[in-house]
C-alpha cells in the first residue's frame, strides 16, 4: 500500500468525512463502471454505488493493506453487484454504452467503431454490440469476470491478481481461456 493510502486510512478510520469524499471522488467512476457492466441499467448502478462505498465506509477496518485501495473497492463492487443480481435475479438489460476505465484512470467504451450514421451501419453496430455482450453474459462467472476486469475495465494482471486473491500465471491462463471461450461464442453467433 501506498504511504499517501495509509495516510488516507488513518484518516478515514479516525473520522475524518474529507478523507472519505477524496476516497469516493477518486473511485467512484470505477465502481459505477462496474456495476454498470454488471447491472447495464444506469438507476441500478448508481443504487449499486452507493451501497458499495457504504460498505466500504463501515468496514475500512477490516482493510488491511495488502492491496491498493481501488483494488480493495473493486472486490467490494463485484460481491455487491453479485448480491444485487442474486436478490433481484436480475435478467440483465442492455445500455446503449459500454465504459470502462484504463490502468491509468481514463474512461473508455468498448470499441466498436461508428464509421457513420447510416442507418444500415448503426444496425449492424447494434447487432455487434449485443453479440459481444451476449457472448460475455453467457460465459461462466468466473471467465466473465476475468474478461471484464481486463479487458473492459482495463485493470493490470496484478491488480486482477490481488481482486481475486489468486497467483499472476493463475491470472493469465484463466484469462486466455476466457479468450477463448468468448472468441468460440462469437464465431458461433457472428
Amino acid at each position: 500500500m501506498l504511504k499517501d493510502e495509509e495516510q488516507l486510512v488513518a484518516r478515514i478510520r479516525a473520522g475524518d468525512e474529507t478523507a472519505f469524499a477524496a476516497l469516493m471522488e477518486d473511485n467512484e467512476k470505477m465502481v459505477f463502471n462496474v456495476a454498470l457492466r454488471y447491472t447495464r441499467n444506469y438507476d441500478d448502478s448508481s443504487d449499486v454505488t452507493q451501497e458499495v462505498f457504504i460498505k466500504a465506509y463501515r468496514s475500512i477496518e477490516s482493510f488491511k493493506g495488502d492491496s491498493k485501495l481501488s483494488t480493495w473497492l473493486y472486490r467490494i463492487t463485484v460481491n455487491v453487484c453479485l448480491d444485487f443480481q442474486r436478490k433481484n435475479k436480475l435478467h440483465l438489460r442492455s445500455t446503449q454504452e459500454l465504459t470502462g476505465e484504463n490502468e491509468d484512470g481514463e474512461p473508455f467504451e468498448l470499441p466498436i467503431p461508428d464509421y457513420s450514421y447510416h442507418p444500415d451501419t448503426l444496425a449492424e453496430q447494434n447487432e455487434l454490440r449485443e453479440a459481444i455482450l451476449s457472448a460475455i453474459d453467457s460465459l461462466p462467472p468466473s471467465s466473465r469476470e476475468i474478461v471484464v476486469m481486463r479487458d473492459i475495465n482495463g485493470m493490470s494482471y496484478n491488480e486482477i491478481a490481488d481482486a481475486l486473491h489468486i497467483e499472476l500465471g493463475t491470472v493469465r491462463s484463466r484469462l486466455a481461456r476466457a479468450r477463448i471461450r468468448l472468441r468460440n461464442k462469437l464465431v458461433k453467433m457472428i
